[in-house]
């Protein structure tokens, strides 16, 4: 199905919990486990991989979750190989922090 969203992830980066687990994951889908990698460092796992590593991810990002005043917050999805993806939090002053509210959709081919 090209042009379909093949994974979608809503979690906080904050309650990741070491080795990889669902925690901190408020819903997801298409992703098997969460990876927490140091602040403002996750790594997602998809459960059906794509078919190379030459996919596109999108996000938003809120320093807190439910806080209409928790901005100035930066999220970026990559690509780490075919079925893992990086996804990256930073404040605008371009520090590495721990954000409430992630949010990545993942599009591309599966394998």
């Amino acid at each position: 199905f090209n042009g379909v969203v093949k994974c979608w992830i809503d979690f906080d980066q904050a309650s990741l919990t070491d080795p990889a687990s669902m925690t901190g994951v408020r819903d997801s889908f298409n992703v098997s486990s969460m990876f927490d990698g140091g602040t403002g460092l996750s790594v997602l796992t998809l459960a059906n991989a794509m078919s190379d590593s030459n996919y596109a991810g999108t996000t938003s990002c809120m320093g807190t979750f439910g806080d209409n005043d928790g901005r100035n917050y930066i999220a970026v999805a990559m690509p780490k190989d075919s079925d893992e993806v990086y996804v990256n939090q930073f404040t605008t002053a371009g520090s590495a922090a721990d954000a409430g509210y992630v949010a990545a959709h993942i599009t591309g081919d599966l394998a």
